[in-house]
């Protein structure tokens, strides 16, 4: 799912999200914008396209170099307001790349305290439709949890991700797991520039891990 989720309490009616990605191992480079609505009745959507560059195996280190679609994805979401302070979100997520397509549907739950501190879970089931020869659909179910704080104009989450597939996912093994840490700051009623850095696997046979970081801008109309 795209960073602005994690912001979703900036965003206004409707939102232009742009994001650079740069993994430091792999050297992939990933450009994504993303158009974001968010109604008064509860019902978000958005659509977002994304293109990769460089990497080991083309140009290393070279932004927008060997350029290659990457994905589009849509998604839709109901926030229920349980209480002041609880809010339930179901939603669904479908993804297109070259060669997949990827159903997830969520179940998120958020926990907002009245400091500016909130907590939050969320369970996602991912299957992959494979459409390469010989290659067989992957589900995974997936645990997400967050904690951050609100303060003015800045806003601080961090998110730890659980994967459990039916096939390999790193080291070998059906697991995987990845840490991410977010900042996003108000400067006004438009713009929302934010930073993340996160830890993530190299790949799914070795025990590698790599650093991801991402800066992105938002302009709320």
């Amino acid at each position: 799912m795209v960073s602005f989720i994690a912001f979703s309490s900036y965003l206004q009616a409707a939102t232009l999200d742009y994001r650079h990605e740069y993994a430091d191992r792999t050297r992939i480079n990933k450009d994504r914008i993303a158009i974001i609505e968010k109604l008064p009745n509860g019902i978000g959507f958005y659509v977002d396209a994304s293109v990769k560059s460089g990497g080991v195996d083309g140009v290393q280190d070279k932004h927008l170099s060997d350029l290659v679609a990457n994905a589009i994805e849509l998604g839709v979401s109901y926030n229920y307001k349980v209480t002041d302070n609880f809010v339930l979100q179901p939603g669904f997520i479908f993804e297109s790349g070259p060669d997949t397509s990827i159903y997830k549907p969520y179940l998120r739950g958020q926990y907002n305290f009245d400091s500016g501190v909130y907590m939050a879970g969320r369970y996602r089931y991912d299957y992959a439709r494979k459409t390469a020869n010989y290659s067989d659909d992957e589900k995974t179910n997936r645990f997400d949890t967050y904690i951050g704080y609100v303060f003015d104009e800045l806003k601080l989450e961090y998110n730890f991700t659980w994967m459990d597939s039916d096939q390999i996912k790193f080291d070998n093994k059906k697991t995987n797991y990845e840490h991410n840490v977010a900042l996003a700051w108000k400067l006004n009623k438009s713009f929302t520039p934010y930073v993340e850095v996160g830890n993530v696997a190299v790949r799914n046979n070795t025990d590698e891990r790599q650093t991801r970081y991402r800066v992105g801008l938002q302009y709320h109309f």
